[in-house]
């Protein structure tokens, strides 16, 4: 802890709100400061740095190269470090919380009936639910960038650093267009003829039936890949595709796209939907309130 920089963490409290906000004035503002005094502290920010860190263009603060390159290390910290004040004190959901989660589309559509339930009850809460890009995205909820994720795996895994909840356990059907002539016998000689559809939600290029299939030393042929699920059943419509994806969204949305379910002719393993968060924050009285919440209305033990 010795090599540390001395230097007043207010003044980095001034940098953070600066970046973010481009203005002395407003900065002021947030702080609850007097311009006057902002500017000063700029000041003795600049000449502890050595850089001037902003630069007033058009009535806006940029940011110089080293400003960018100091925010990339600096705020991350900041985060760390308010969340870490904000852990010893008890969660009140009567003040203003926001909850970030990331999800597939189709995680957060069987997410959607607990957030309406949870917003309905309390109108301080807000979720912005952002798009999940990778399977698990560890760094992000290191970082305090992700509260939590809403993800699913194929099979038990355990992580050193992140916790996790089970939800549910999901199997999959085979979706077809109804109109399909002949009448469609799904044998594994007719899925092996058709073409398929394939939802990757990282962009991959081989799904959990091509796994399967490979340990059977058979291949099928993806036509089309999209990282959609909820889009996807639409891709079959009026074609002799093949589309084989989770049965508990597939059983809402074939009837209205005149679609048919079939088992696949193939034992392809259950999915398991779950919650992540970072281990060091397993005692953060935020998200021991939120999984609770979530406990409580899915009434999960």
């Amino acid at each position: 802890m010795s090599n540390i920089p001395n230097i007043d963490l207010n003044l980095l409290k001034l940098f953070a709100v600066l970046y973010e906000t481009g203005s002395v004035t407003q900065s002021a503002q947030i702080l609850h400061m007097s311009q006057s005094a902002c500017s000063h502290a700029l000041t003795r920010l600049r000449e502890r740095l050595n850089d001037e860190l902003f630069v007033r263009v058009n009535n806006q603060m940029l940011a110089t190269n080293y400003a960018h390159r100091l925010a990339d290390e600096v705020l991350p910290a900041l985060n760390v470090i308010t969340q870490g004040l904000k852990e010893s004190k008890d969660f009140d959901p009567a003040d203003n919380h926001r909850f970030t989660i990331a999800a597939t589309d189709y995680t957060a559509w069987c997410l959607k009936p607990f957030l309406s339930d949870l917003l309905k009850q309390f109108s301080n809460i807000s979720v912005q639910v952002i798009q999940l890009e990778q399977r698990i995205p560890t760094l992000a909820l290191k970082e305090l960038k992700l509260d939590i994720v809403c993800g699913f795996e194929h099979k038990q895994e355990k992580s050193e650093s992140l916790a996790q909840l089970d939800w549910f356990e999901g199997e999959y059907v085979t979706l077809c267009c109804q109109h399909t002539k002949p009448p469609l016998n799904l044998t594994m000689k007719e899925f092996l003829r058709r073409d398929h559809v394939l939802i990757a939600p990282w962009n991959e290029s081989r799904g959990i039936v091509d796994r399967t299939l490979a340990q059977q030393k058979k291949v099928r042929r993806v036509i089309l890949s999209t990282p959609h699920m909820l889009s996807a059943p639409v891709c079959v419509q009026d074609t002799d595709w093949l589309l084989t994806m989770p049965a508990k969204y597939a059983k809402q949305i074939a009837p209205r796209l005149n679609l048919a379910i079939h088992s696949p002719p193939l034992k392809v393993p259950n999915y398991h939907v779950k919650l992540y968060w970072y281990r060091t924050r397993h005692h953060d009285p935020k998200l021991q309130w939120f999984i609770e919440q979530f406990r409580q209305f899915h009434n999960l033990n």
